[in-house]
């Protein structure tokens, strides 16, 4: 199948990539004539698993990931920059020396978790921002060198940024939970992969017995549109992007839709 038709790596795929990629798959085959090539049987059964699937998706990320959310998560990292980048450029350029160590001090304190925790998926990030509001709170040294760099204001805002995010999203959780569906995104994940790989197979094994000039414009297609999105998916792989927990990706209406 690899020297004919491209294979999407599904498996790396988050759901709103996966919802995306299969609505455009669904959009390119309805261009073509897929009862001539005996393939609309396929297309319907991914249709209707396409269909369960994206109605949990999109009911799950309207009760979780709402703008409100997004902007609070904003103004969580935006605090959250503000006073590592405040102690970094502090301990790099002060002249003072004693200012320079206090600063090296905080500093360590956060990229021992990482150099970009804003980027990180909610869950991993709030746990991380527990943490380091934790021990700068709970070490008399850290606590002095917060209210000595004339920290102390932007340390609060972002404590109170975070606990403004906790708070909703934790929310959002409880609210996801009480009106889950019995089918699981998970498993209607799976539903519908297993109907697109068949699709895809189908293809592949119809081209090969009735001719590929009959299939050469939709195939072209098919692979345009999956090299594009294994080409996406190595970009992000390659940046260390967390993929553990689609229901942590930063909102973005247009996913699933």
């Amino acid at each position: 199948m690899k020297e004919l038709l491209a294979a999407p790596k599904l498996e790396n795929f988050k759901n709103g990539e996966f919802s995306k990629y299969v609505r455009t798959l669904l959009e390119l085959s309805n261009e073509q004539n897929l009862d001539a090539m005996e393939l609309t049987s396929y297309k319907n059964t991914l249709v209707s698993e396409y269909d369960a699937f994206k109605t949990v998706y999109k009911k799950n990320r309207g009760s979780i990931l709402t703008p409100e959310l997004a902007m609070m998560d904003q103004y969580r990292d935006n605090g959250l920059k503000l006073v590592q980048r405040g102690v970094k450029l502090i301990a790099d350029f002060a002249k003072n020396e004693k200012d320079s160590k206090q600063a090296n001090m905080l500093y360590k304190v956060f990229s021992k978790h990482g150099y970009k925790i804003y980027d990180m998926a909610y869950n991993q990030q709030g746990g991380i921002m527990d943490e380091i509001i934790e021990e700068i709170e709970e070490t008399p040294e850290l606590r002095t060198a917060i209210e000595e760099l004339n920290q102390r204001k932007y340390f609060d805002e972002m404590k109170q940024a975070h606990l403004n995010f906790d708070t909703v999203y934790k929310s959002r959780i409880k609210e996801q939970q009480q009106e889950q569906s019995d089918l699981s995104i998970t498993e209607l994940r799976k539903t519908t992969t297993k109907a697109l790989r068949e699709l895809l197979d189908w293809v592949f094994i119809r081209a090969k017995t009735k001719g590929i000039t009959q299939f050469e414009t939709y195939i072209g297609n098919l692979n345009a549109l999956t090299e594009q999105y294994n080409l996406s998916i190595e970009r992000r792989l390659s940046n260390k992007s967390d993929i553990t927990q689609e229901l942590d990706d930063d909102f973005d209406p247009s996913q699933g839709e």
